[in-house]
C-alpha cells in the first residue's frame, strides 16, 4: 500500500514539474510571441526570454490556480528540480568552457553571458531559454503553490474558527 502511494506522489511531482519548467514556457512563450508582434521590431527585456513576467508570471497563476483547485505540497518543492537544471547544466557548461568560443571572455562572464545577459548573450541565447527560463518559471509555480497552499489553509481554519462558534 505505501507503495501506491509513494507513486502516485512521485507521478504528480513529475507532473507539476512538467507543468512548471515546460508547459508554463510553451503558453507563455505563446503569450510573449504575441504580445512581441504588437510592439514591432522593438527590443524590450519585459517581453522576452528569460526574464518577462508573461513567462515566470503565467508560471505564479498556474501554480496558484492548480493548488487552490487540488492542494499538494509536492508543488512547493518544484523550484529544486529548476535549481538543479540549472546547477547541472551551468556545470557541465563550465567543465567544457573554451574562451575561443566566447571572444576570450572570463570563464564568469561566459557563465552570465550564456544564462542571465539580456544584451548580450553566447551560443544564440540557448542557455537562457532552456535553462534560465524554465528555472525561473519552477520557482514562481512553487511560490504561487505555496501560496496557494497558505490561501487555502487560512481558509480552512476561518471556516473552522466559524463552525466553533456556533
Amino acid at each position: 500500500m505505501a507503495k501506491g502511494i509513494a507513486t502516485k506522489g512521485a507521478v504528480i511531482f513529475v507532473a507539476h514539474v512538467l507543468l512548471a519548467m515546460i508547459a508554463t514556457m510553451v503558453i507563455g512563450g505563446l503569450m510573449c510571441v504575441t504580445v512581441g508582434a504588437w510592439l514591432g521590431k522593438a527590443r524590450n527585456p519585459w517581453f522576452d526570454v528569460p526574464y518577462s513576467p508573461l513567462l515566470w508570471g503565467f508560471a505564479f497563476f498556474l501554480g496558484l490556480f492548480l493548488n487552490l483547485i487540488m492542494p499538494t505540497h509536492s508543488a512547493k518543492w518544484v523550484w529544486i528540480v529548476g535549481a538543479l537544471w540549472l546547477i547541472v547544466v551551468g556545470a557541465s557548461d563550465i567543465s567544457a568552457y573554451d574562451p575561443r568560443w566566447c571572444n576570450g571572455c572570463s570563464l564568469p562572464q561566459y557563465v552570465w553571458y550564456s544564462y542571465f545577459s539580456y544584451w548580450n548573450c553566447t551560443q544564440e541565447c540557448l542557455g537562457q531559454l532552456l535553462v534560465t527560463a524554465p528555472m525561473l518559471n519552477s520557482v514562481a509555480y512553487s511560490l504561487g503553490a505555496a501560496a496557494a497552499l497558505k490561501f487555502s489553509h487560512s481558509a480552512a481554519s476561518e471556516i473552522g474558527a466559524d463552525k466553533e462558534r456556533f
